[in-house]
């Protein structure tokens, strides 16, 4: 009796090493789909040059950026598929520290990019801006999207592109980064 159950627990162990063996092997043909696809999480570091160290309304953007200690400049064209599915994940609302400039060829076409993705029913327009024919994206040098541009005391710091919701969510500014009001 105690062989049986010996043999049976032996066989069982086997069986449930076969088993993680085949979920490890599927988690590996996910990741390879996803990398053929492109669709990992693998942003790119953007060289910003000059731009480091800088003002941000010294390129066109809104002064209150220049008081912001931690904020994330999100850029966002009407015409980038990734760009797209990042308004639609935001569903209407910007989280805390987050600035978007949308740009597109007119001030029409950015008006209903900003319309469709519902990005002005809970938010206000007050850190939703339009970059119509990239003037603002021109002056930094910037000819990519999504890309974030974190500024930090007021300052230009680094960028990188966004190439999800879900690194959006990782590089958001923090509640404990926010100022202090006294």
């Amino acid at each position: 009796m105690a062989t049986a159950a010996l043999i049976a627990v032996g066989i069982l162990m086997l069986l449930m090493f076969v088993m993680f063996s085949v979920l490890v092997d599927l988690f590996r043909d996910v990741r390879q789909i996803r990398d053929a696809l492109g669709i990992l999480d693998r942003p790119l570091i953007i060289d910003i040059g000059s731009v480091t160290g800088t003002r941000p309304s010294s390129y066109g953007l809104p002064r209150q950026l220049d008081d912001e200690r931690f904020a994330l400049l999100l850029f966002l064209s009407d015409r980038c598929a990734t760009c797209r599915v990042l308004a639609a994940s935001l569903g209407g609302t910007l989280p805390a520290g987050l600035w978007i400039i949308v740009e597109a060829a007119t001030s029409q076409a950015a008006a209903e990019f900003i319309e469709m993705y519902r990005m002005t029913l809970s938010l206000g327009s007050e850190r939703i801006y339009v970059d119509p024919a990239g003037a603002i994206a021109g002056r930094l040098g910037l000819n990519t999207t999504p890309v974030g541009y974190r500024i930090e005391n007021g300052v230009f710091k680094d960028a990188g592109t966004v190439p999800s919701m879900r690194y959006l969510a990782t590089i958001l500014p923090t509640p404990s980064e926010a100022p202090i009001g006294i």
